[in-house]
């Protein structure tokens, strides 16, 4: 017993390190968006990242032939080219609607992971989660403000951006049935930096010297990031710490009120409390049934 709490603990804090990394990359490229194309940007970061991926790899002895090998390899590379595309739109939010209601209907993945499992994967939802995943969905609503004038219709590209996402995991817990973390990694870094670079030198304009620092320090938040990520899954169960990842929400609220002016509006919060409710419950009954 004292074994699993000590491993699960070690899990929360690699989960909750992880999140503040990329709660820090997304005001560092909040930031960086007002000069540059979120596709340039993100070009560099996935070559940072396939970098890191190969060096990290290296270090365990492993080839890149051996972790490139998957039993899976079109659907890694799909979840690979659906995460890069969706990171350049979500990116593109954050300077057109804000980080704080971009990631307040981002918040709504779990939902829809949770119905999407359904379809996909075949996992059995009851009564009681598809009611959360309902009530979650008001809270969208609520955030989204259908029909009245403070309306934008970007918030209806931040939920696909949260559709989108909510694939990527589904495909995410397909492959790693077969397929080892490494070798999701490694097709995560060289799908979007094949992409990114075909395109991006088209949307690369010249980089101001003090601009290039802020831009290593979200590679490298990225990257890490994703490293913490991976090893969090390593030490704890996935319904442990998934409960975690909504402290985005609370970090980036808190970036983009100090260093962006950003309002937090009062349906941003009470819709946003609704979804983390509904998502929070739909986890404690996924732990529950395991149990």
């Amino acid at each position: 017993m004292f074994v699993q709490s000590s491993s699960n603990t070690k899990g929360i804090l690699f989960m909750v390190s992880a999140i503040f990394c990329l709660s820090m990359m997304d005001g560092f490229t909040r930031y960086l968006t007002d000069y540059y194309n979120v596709i340039a940007i993100n070009m560099f970061r996935y070559f940072f990242l396939f970098l890191f991926v190969i060096l990290i790899n290296s270090t365990k002895n492993k080839s890149v032939v051996y972790v490139s090998k998957s039993k899976f390899r079109l659907i890694q590379i799909l979840r690979g080219t659906i995460l890069a595309i969706e990171m350049c739109f979500a990116h593109y939010l954050f300077l057109k609607i804000g980080l704080i209601e971009a990631h307040a209907i981002f918040a709504s993945c779990p939902l829809i992971v949770a119905a999407l499992s359904v379809f996909f994967l075949k996992e059995k939802v009851g009564w009681r989660r598809w009611t959360a995943i309902f009530i979650g969905f008001i809270g969208i609503l609520i955030i989204l403000r259908p029909g009245s004038k403070v309306f934008d219709p970007l918030s209806l590209v931040a939920l696909g951006c949260a559709i989108a996402f909510a694939i990527y995991q589904i495909l995410t817990r397909y492959v790693s049935s077969e397929d080892s973390p490494d070798t999701s990694l490694f097709y995560t870094g060289i799908t979007g930096f094949v992409l990114l670079g075909a395109v991006g030198p088209f949307f690369y304009t010249a980089i101001d010297s003090m601009h290039f620092i802020w831009l290593l320090i979200v590679c490298a938040l990225g990257a890490g990031g994703h490293y913490l990520m991976i090893n969090a899954f390593k030490h704890s169960e996935a319904s442990i710490l998934q409960p975690f990842t909504y402290l985005q929400l609370v970090f980036v609220s808190i970036i983009g009120v100090l260093i962006f002016d950003e309002k937090l509006e009062n349906e941003i919060l009470v819709g946003s409390g609704i979804v983390v409710l509904a998502g929070l419950f739909t986890f404690w009954r996924e732990h529950i049934k395991k149990q």
